[in-house]
Parts: C-alpha cells; sequence; structure tokens
C-alpha cells in the first residue's frame, strides 16, 4: 500500500486536484483586479525612483564634474588664473588658454568651452577664441558671452543660463539648424566667495545640452520624448526636441507644469483637454526640474491588457486542467512502465526498487553519470596531478629513497641518469604582473610543456609550477656539466623573450649525482633565486658563494641612511642620488642577506616619505597606490634605483618652485597671524602648523626675507602692543603681560627692559612728566 501511494500512477491522479489550484488562480485574479489601484501605484513609484536616479546621475556626472572643472582651474591648477598679473605676459596668456583647452580635451564629452573674463580690464580668455577685447567683440560673440552681463546683475557667486544654441564652427555663422549646438553655460565668480557684482574674473563653462539629453535617454529610453528639464524662469533648457529650447511656452505643457503640481513627485493634470500622469523631481543646486509627461491612456492601458488576458487564461486553464489531466495519466504512464521493468532487469540490487518510478529512474541515471565521470577525470586528469604531487614531495625532500623510486616508476619516469640538477625560474617582468589568471595559467602550462619536450641528447628536463607561479626545472642528464647548462639557461631565456615577450630570473641550484639528492640541489636554487633582484645582470645566479650571504649578520652602517636623510633633507639633488646609489652598490657587494637588504631599501623609502610628509606634498605616483606598494612592483634593484632617484629629483624640483612662490606669501601670513595672535601661542612649530610648512623651513625663509630671527620679530611684536596699551593707562602691568603673551609679570618685565631700556613702570612715569 505504501509503494502504491508512492507511485506516479497514484500522482498522476492527484493532478485532478490540480482543478482546485486553477480555481485559486481564478480567485486570485479577482483579488487582483479589485486591488489594480495598488498596482497603479507601484508603477508611479517605480517611475519616480527611475526619474530620481535620472537626476542624481545628471547630477554627480554633469553639475559635479563642472564644479571640479572650476574648483581645478580656481585652486587646484598649477597655471595661476589670477588675470591681475597678466599686464604685458603673452606667455601666460597662452599657458591659460591652454589650460582651458586642456581641460575641454579631457571632459570633451561633456564641455564645449571655457571662457575667462576680466571684469576690470574687459578682455576675455577662451578655449574657443582666444584672448579677444569683449567691448570690441562682434554681436555674435557677445551674444554667445552673455553670461557677462547676467553675472554682473547677480549677487550670488554662481549662475546658471538658459540654453542657448551656438554654431558648431564658431567662425562660420549658419542658421541651419543641423550646424547649431546647444550649449548650457555655468558661471562662477573668481575669488570663490566673491559676488558676481564684486568678482575680478568670471569662469564661463559651456555645458553641452547633448551630453543631459544622451543621460536622459539612456536611463528613461521609454520617456525620452516626453522628458523636459525646466529651469527657475520656466524656461525649458533640456528636451528631446531642440526647438523647444529656451521656449517657456510648449503648446501651455509649461505653464500647467509649473502651476500644477504636488509635493509627492506625481500628479494628474489635464493639459489641453487631455488627462496626463506627470513624475517630477527636482536638482539641488541649480533649481532645475525634471519632468516626464505620459498621456493617461497609454500609462494604463498595459493595466487593463493584463486583466482581460488573466481572466481568459483562468478560463482557458480550467478547461485544459480537466481535460489533459485524464489524458496524460493514461498517455504517459504505458512507456514509462516499460523503461521501469527495462531497468529493473539490467539492476544488480532488486532491493533497491523500494521507491517511486521517477526517483528510481533518476538515481539510476545519476549513477551512470557518475561512474561515466570519474572514469573520464581518472583517465585525463589522473596522470598529470600524480605526477605534480611526486615531483613536489620529492623538491621538498618527503619520501624516503625506497617509495620514492615507486613512486617515480608509477608514472614512469625514468632516473637512470648520472647527473642531477635544479633550476628555479622566477617571471619576474612587468608584463608577468599583468597577465589576467587564465592567461597566467595557461602561460604556465604551455612553458612547462616546452621544457619537457625539449630535445637534448642523454638529457631530459621535468617541468612542475611551484605554489608561488615560480617553475622548478629538474636537469637529468649524462653530459658534462657546465656546457649543457649555458645551453638551457640560454633556451630558457630566448624562448621566453620570442614566444612570450617576458623576462625570467634564473637560479641553479649544485649538481648531484642521485634522485635522491635532488632536494639539496633545489633547496640551494630556491635561495640564490632571492638575490637575482640584486644582480639583474646575470642570465642565471647559480655562484653557490652567495648562499654564505642568508646566515650573514652584519649590517650596513647607519651612517650610509643617514648621509640620504640628511642630503634629502638640505634638498641637495646630487648628493642625495650619490648617497642612494652608494647605499645600492655596498649591499650588491656586501655580505648582506636578501631579507636585510630589502629592509634597507624600504628604510631609504621611509625617509622619502617622511621627508615628503614632513612638507605636506603628495607626489603623483602616489594617487593611485602608495610607495610600498609600488615597491613591491619593482622586480630588480635597478629599477628601484632608478625609481627612487626620479621620486627624490621631482620633490627638490617641486619644493624648489613651491619656494619661490610661497616664500613671500608664507612670510606674510605669518606676520598677519602673529599681529592678530599676540597673546595665544606662538611658538615656531604652532604658527608653522598653520601656514602648512616645516618649522625649520619657517625658521630658514623668515630670517631671508626679514633679516632677523622668529623669536626676535615676535618679541619686537609683543614689546611694541605693549608700549601702545601701556600709553593708553587703563591697564596694569599684570593685564599688559597677558594681553602679549606673557604668564608671568617677572619674565614680561625683563624683556620689556631689553627691549624699551626701562621697566614698564618706569615707562609709564616717563609719560606722566
Amino acid at each position: 500500500m505504501r509503494q502504491y501511494f508512492q507511485s506516479v500512477r497514484f500522482r498522476m491522479v492527484l493532478s485532478y486536484l490540480a482543478i482546485v489550484l486553477v480555481i485559486a488562480l481564478l480567485f486570485g485574479s479577482i483579488l487582483y483586479l479589485f486591488f489594480s489601484n495598488q498596482y497603479s501605484k507601484e508603477i508611479r513609484n517605480a517611475k519616480q525612483l527611475s526619474l530620481k536616479n535620472t537626476v542624481n546621475y545628471i547630477e554627480s556626472s554633469v553639475i559635479q564634474k563642472v564644479n571640479q572643472v572650476y574648483l581645478s582651474l580656481a585652486l587646484g591648477s598649477s597655471v595661476n588664473i589670477d588675470l591681475d598679473r597678466l599686464q604685458g605676459n603673452h606667455g601666460k596668456i597662452l599657458d591659460i588658454e591652454q589650460l582651458l583647452k586642456k581641460q575641454v580635451q579631457n571632459y570633451s564629452d561633456l564641455i564645449q568651452a571655457i571662457h575667462l573674463y576680466d571684469t576690470e580690464n574687459h578682455f576675455m580668455i577662451s578655449s574657443v577664441y582666444g584672448l579677444l577685447l569683449y567691448e570690441s567683440s562682434s554681436s555674435s560673440e557677445a551674444n554667445m558671452a552673455d553670461w557677462i552681463v547676467a553675472m554682473k546683475e547677480t549677487e550670488g557667486n554662481s549662475l546658471w543660463m538658459q540654453t542657448r544654441m551656438v554654431p558648431q564652427d564658431v567662425y562660420i555663422q549658419s542658421p541651419e539648424p543641423n550646424n547649431m549646438n546647444s550649449l548650457i553655460s555655468y558661471v562662477h565668480s573668481y575669488p570663490f566667495q566673491s559676488s558676481g557684482q564684486d568678482s575680478k574674473v568670471m569662469i564661463a563653462i559651456d555645458i553641452k545640452e547633448s551630453a543631459i539629453s544622451q543621460i536622459i535617454k539612456n536611463m528613461l529610453p521609454a520617456d525620452y520624448e516626453s522628458t523636459f528639464i525646466i529651469d527657475r524662469d520656466g524656461i525649458v533648457i533640456s528636451a528631446a526636441d531642440k526647438s523647444l529650447l529656451g521656449s517657456s511656452n510648449t503648446e501651455n505643457l509649461v505653464q500647467s507644469l509649473l502651476s500644477d503640481h504636488s509635493s509627492d513627485g506625481s500628479f494628474s493634470p489635464i493639459i489641453d483637454h487631455g488627462s496626463y500622469v506627470i513624475s517630477q523631481d527636482q536638482f539641488k543646486g541649480t533649481g532645475w526640474r525634471i519632468y516626464t509627461t505620459t498621456p493617461n491612456k497609454n500609462f494604463y492601458y498595459k493595466l487593463d491588457s493584463l486583466k482581460e488576458v488573466s481572466v481568459i487564461l483562468c478560463l482557458l486553464a480550467v478547461a485544459v486542467g480537466i481535460a489533459m489531466s485524464s489524458i496524460f495519466t493514461a498517455a504517459n504512464y504505458s512507456p514509462l512502465k516499460r523503461l521501469l521493468n527495462n531497468i529493473k532487469s539490467r539492476m544488480d540490487s532488486p532491493t533497491s526498487l523500494k521507491q517511486d518510478e521517477y526517483r528510481f529512474i533518476d538515481t539510476a541515471i545519476n549513477s551512470l553519470s557518475s561512474k561515466v565521470d570519474s572514469l573520464e577525470e581518472t583517465l585525463q586528469a589522473n596522470h598529470r596531478m600524480i605526477k605534480h604531487s611526486i615531483m613536489l614531495n620529492m623538491l621538498h625532500n618527503r619520501f624516503t629513497p625506497e617509495e620514492l623510486a615507486e613512486q617515480l616508476q608509477s608514472v614512469q619516469i625514468s632516473m637512470a641518469y648520472s647527473r642531477f640538477r635544479c633550476i628555479v625560474i622566477d617571471p619576474v617582468s612587468e608584463k608577468w604582473k599583468k597577465l589576467q589568471p587564465r592567461q597566467l595559467q595557461h602561460t604556465l602550462y604551455t612553458i612547462i610543456q616546452q621544457l619537457e619536450i625539449t630535445n637534448i641528447d642523454e638529457t631530459r628536463l621535468l617541468a612542475e609550477e611551484l605554489q608561488d607561479h615560480k617553475i622548478a626545472v629538474i636537469i637529468c642528464t649524462n653530459q658534462p656539466g657546465e656546457p649543457l647548462t649555458d645551453h638551457i639557461v640560454g633556451s630558457i631565456h630566448a624562448e621566453a623573450k620570442s614566444q612570450f615577450d617576458l623576462e625570467f630570473a634564473l637560479s641553479l641550484g649544485g649538481w648531484v649525482d642521485h634522485f635522491t639528492k635532488i632536494h639539496t640541489s633545489y633547496h640551494e636554487a630556491n635561495i640564490l633565486i632571492k638575490y637575482s633582484y640584486f644582480f639583474p645582470a646575470l642570465s642565471a645566479i647559480q655562484d653557490l658563494d652567495l648562499l654564505n650571504r642568508e646566515t650573514s649578520t652584519l649590517e650596513i652602517p647607519d651612517s650610509y641612511l643617514a648621509n640620504v636623510e640628511k642630503k634629502l633633507q638640505s634638498r641637495d639633488v646630487d648628493g642625495t642620488i650619490l648617497a642612494i646609489q652608494d647605499v645600492v652598490s655596498t649591499i650588491k657587494e656586501g655580505m648582506y642577506s636578501a631579507e636585510y637588504s630589502h629592509i634597507i631599501l624600504l628604510k631609504m623609502i621611509s625617509i622619502y616619505a617622511d621627508c615628503i610628509s614632513q612638507v605636506r606634498w603628495q607626489p603623483a605616483e602616489a594617487s593611485s597606490m602608495n610607495l610600498y606598494k609600488q615597491y613591491s612592483s619593482l622586480y630588480n634593484i635597478d629599477r628601484y634605483s632608478e625609481w627612487l632617484i626620479h621620486l627624490v629629483t621631482e620633490f627638490v624640483t617641486h619644493m624648489e618652485k613651491r619656494s619661490e612662490v610661497r616664500s613671500v606669501d608664507t612670510i606674510s601670513a605669518v606676520k598677519t597671524y602673529i599681529r592678530e595672535h599676540l597673546s595665544g601661542d606662538l611658538t615656531l612649530d604652532h604658527v608653522s602648523e598653520q601656514v602648512f610648512i616645516s618649522p625649520k623651513y619657517l625658521s630658514k625663509i623668515f630670517k631671508e626675507e626679514t633679516g632677523i630671527t622668529y623669536s626676535e620679530y615676535v618679541t619686537n611684536q609683543r614689546m611694541e602692543r605693549a608700549r601702545e596699551l601701556i600709553a593708553q593707562r587703563e591697564f596694569t602691568i599684570e593685564q599688559v603681560a597677558s594681553t602679549v603673551g606673557y604668564r608671568t609679570p617677572a619674565y614680561f618685565i625683563k624683556k620689556f627692559k631689553e627691549i624699551h631700556g626701562c621697566t614698564p613702570k618706569n615707562f609709564m612715569r616717563s609719560l606722566m612728566h
């Protein structure tokens, strides 16, 4: 009885009960019709979410990028855009023009042009027009620069203009629509906080309206034709129909959008006697609003069709379910029964038949598939995997001599040779590190395969991949050693360069006379490969004397690194380079271990990092990864030396330029800070932090610019202020001392007498006579 309930026949009978499910489906359809309004609301929410995502994307990819371009020009540019210094300096004008063109090229998909306008001298530097006088410019160019008039009338520091049409070729005025570009100008004052009325320079960035339209088209492909962006004044600044740009009367649609909307982002107005579903959202910084208009009939027609189709399908399902249940029960079980009997007759264990028919067939097929898959995997992969495991265990001496001989015989590897030697190959080139995992694995397998099929008289090469993508090669030969080794090393380098365009580092262990000693040669080669970093000129590292360096405890004198630090802090480029080269040559020639040598190289990087940190300078190379990651990507000490020398040279050059530009401004800022904070902390360390330079450098340039030391200047300023306060006769000596930054009156009186030649009381008495 239990087997009957588990049978397919019984389950087919249960298919009649599917009619109940069909009825339930029909009931669900009725509920669906009842809650259709909720479905409509979800569609509205989805449309509103898409619109909000579009607004966020436009703000991040257009508005924020434009602000970044302005900030790059106003604050972050290496070319000063202060137009007050341009009188007669044509080279500076060209630099600014090239800077503007470079910014336009960097954002060519978004920006059409960038203009700088001098509000005092009335001239413009443009990435398109070059240098021109605004008052004498042609009327067409004046129209293109209407942002100047608008910016002069605003009290804010930035302004978004309405869309205007500009010819694609600035030198050909063509009224043809196909030859016109629609542009939106963003104008910002300079200096940053000044208003349009008070600005010295206006920076205008012409943005392609087509870039905004393309974003809308990509984000809202179905609603692109009916989507508008309208500014604060109700003017259309972006639309699929370019003839609407700059218009405030799009068949009464814009007026309806501006006058009839709700705060929830979606509403249904009546426009031109038609009912629409409107979704809208607002841009945060510009005051623009984006609207998507969809006629009600287009919005709901899918919902209505879905209702009708659901009812029809439910009715059809009821009819078809009744008919098909009875037909399938009779027709399908007969061939199934014949198949089942055939499988049962071929099964070894009839006791396994205590389950329903489908499960029994599924179990039989899975069992057969598992056996086939297991057989294929064993035939295809087992040999290679076993050989790989045996070779690695042999290199690490994990077999007894008897076990190793037995294992090698199992994979049909003969060791009937008189000499053995191990080579370790390390793919150290930059191209190797850039390979994708699949390419890397394919290259490894190709190299190993070519090594093993190399045909050399009385010689066989066995190659295996190590865990760190290195390759171990075992030379098994009856030939003399050195000529054969040189030939193999040369072949490896030649094949790597010609076939893969890669560079390899090689190391060779010593010769051994029996295959059970191969692990000693591998251990030597594995140690020697570390020193390929320090001897890149050698085709292979095979000097076994280098093994003594691995256990050496020698250390490089501290004076070497101290010399590097001293020369770098003194901004001596040549001296620093010589100091670096001295350390590198000492590492190459001395008996220092590989690990200790890398520590010394890292210490030199740490000296450089501390130096640039002290002056708050971030080099360009540190933008993508830090200095220590860059160090790990260098594959020999010569590349390291070139890289570090380049960093040092760039740093010193930058500091020299920055010193020339900032010294006068820095001293002025320091003097201002001292005057405003006489009662506060005016130590050299504290004030240097306020102007972002090192205390040592501030002390140096202060003495050079003023002729006196920093502490003398601070004391003079405090005593001068103290004399003014005493002359007012409104403060006690203790109050005056506290006001000018002295905690104890006694020390204040001492300093006052040193500067003015008398005590504060005597000075006060002299004022009374």
